[in-house]
């Protein structure tokens, strides 16, 4: 059995997926370690810090053990200004901050991994601080990506700009493509210059919209539910959704479920959804006898709860999103990568407002797969959300498009898949590299086939 340190922006989003492989790893025998800049019982009244300082108690709840990383002064400050972003600023700003500190944070890993002496380092791909401090330590890294989103493809837009995917949109995607190239020059500059101080050779070009682990990286979607990417490597593997080994509340019985309704479910995620109007027009327009609505309000709740409520929907804090899924017809979500994977697991519609970050281009991306719609979270009206629900309440080709999805999904266990890529490469101390024959989209039984009989490819 292997150690192994996971490594993780402060960021509940971010961590979801790195905590189900976790408890995949913990459970087959591995020890497991995060490492998370922030602390403990740190009480700011800033929801998007106080989410990061109490993100330990999610990590130490289920059974891991975690070390916090001093957090950089310059991230620090620049996460107070991200709930004022959206758009394409969101984004910009989240990888901003995602490659600030990077000096600071590789010192400060590089300590624990001197002191815990880890077989392996797993990390979010958000983290780039990792891969400079598993260079310097001289151990494997490996990359996790919750999408294919930030790759390129034919046809795929800037990442980031909610474009449509596979079509010319001219001068618009020009000037993106303008302010994500000035983007990745920052990011790369920025990364260039701590590897110097360490006395690291420089990178390629465009780091963050590459695989960038020479040894493994893990995509936790699958080739179904993606538009094709290109230029993957062969050191990348897509081993589908990571949702098997997530812990979730069960306070939330759903006994309250109607079955002669259409039941959406809705939600804007669990940082920027202190959005109480916003639910209050999505109420409006699906009050309607023929609907059942289950809203998970987040940081809206205290509002919300103070009504009016329409007599069809129920208001919660939060609910067990993975177990209600698989109960209701429609998924009304922000779009962020977990929401879009698991309601796609779960063979579920979606329609998608976007708040900001990736979340628009799983908007393109829930059209492109022909699942679902997107609309405009500032600019859509109560008419506007109706129409989209009825039409694919009516129409059977996004419920079918949806189940096709689902049972291109069926074969896969991205948990387990994970952990046994991990657990190859922690153990063998190479790269693990795809051969010709295995396809980009990886099941237990294709690794369990291949890696068995060749101990040392």
């Amino acid at each position: 059995m292997s150690q192994i340190t996971f490594l993780n922006q402060p960021s509940i989003g971010h961590l979801n997926t790195l905590l189900s492989i976790a408890n995949q790893m913990k459970a087959e025998g591995h020890s497991t370690r995060f490492l998370v800049p922030g602390g403990r019982g740190v009480k700011t009244g800033i929801q998007i810090l106080d989410t990061g300082f109490a993100i330990h108690q999610k990590i130490e709840q289920s059974g891991h053990a975690f070390s916090a990383l001093s957090p950089a002064w310059s991230p620090l400050w620049k996460a107070l200004f991200l709930p004022f972003k959206s758009g394409y600023a969101e984004i910009e700003h989240a990888l901003d901050i995602f490659s600030s500190g990077l000096e600071h944070y590789t010192r400060h890993a590089l300590k624990q991994i001197e002191r815990e002496r880890p077989n392996i380092l797993v990390t979010d791909f958000g983290f780039p601080a990792s891969s400079l401090a598993a260079d310097i330590a001289q151990i494997p890294f490996v990359t996790v990506y919750h999408s294919g989103l930030p790759f390129r493809g034919e046809g795929i837009p800037a990442f980031g700009s909610g474009l449509p995917i596979g079509e010319s949109n001219g001068a618009e995607a020009k000037a993106y493509e303008t302010r994500e190239a000035r983007l990745l020059e920052r990011i790369d500059s920025r990364i260039n210059k701590a590897r110097r101080a360490f006395g690291l050779s420089p990178i390629d070009a465009e780091f963050l919209r590459r695989p960038y682990s020479p040894w493994l990286n893990l995509v936790t979607s699958a080739t179904v539910m993606e538009a094709p990417r290109q230029d993957l490597g062969e050191h990348t593997f897509f081993v589908g959704p990571c949702i098997g080994k997530r812990s979730e509340s069960s306070d939330v019985s759903f006994d309250f479920l109607r079955k002669d309704a259409y039941k959406i479910y809705v939600s804007l995620g669990t940082v920027f959804n202190r959005k109480p109007e916003v639910f209050r027009k999505i109420l409006r327009s699906l009050d309607q006898e023929a609907y059942q609505v289950i809203v998970s309000a987040g940081g809206a709740y205290p509002a919300l709860s103070k009504g009016p409520i329409p007599s069809n929907a129920k208001i919660f804090p939060s609910v067990p999103q993975i177990r209600l899924l698989s109960e209701i017809d429609l998924f009304i979500s922000h779009g962020g990568n977990n929401s879009t994977n698991e309601s796609l697991a779960a063979g579920k519609p979606l329609i998608v407002l976007p708040v900001g970050g990736e979340q628009a281009d799983n908007g393109s991306r829930v059209v492109y797969l022909g699942v679902g719609k997107k609309l405009d979270i500032q600019r859509f009206d109560e008419a506007q959300l109706r129409h989209a629900v009825e039409e694919i309440r009516t129409t059977s080709r996004y419920r079918e498009r949806a189940f096709q999805v689902m049972e291109g999904l069926r074969e896969t266990d991205g948990v387990a898949a994970a952990s046994r890529c991990i657990a190859w490469v922690a153990a063998h101390q190479k790269p693990l590299q795809r051969r010709e024959d295995i396809p980009l989209t990886v099941t237990p039984a294709d690794l369990d086939r291949w890696l068995e009989g060749e101990p040392s490819a």
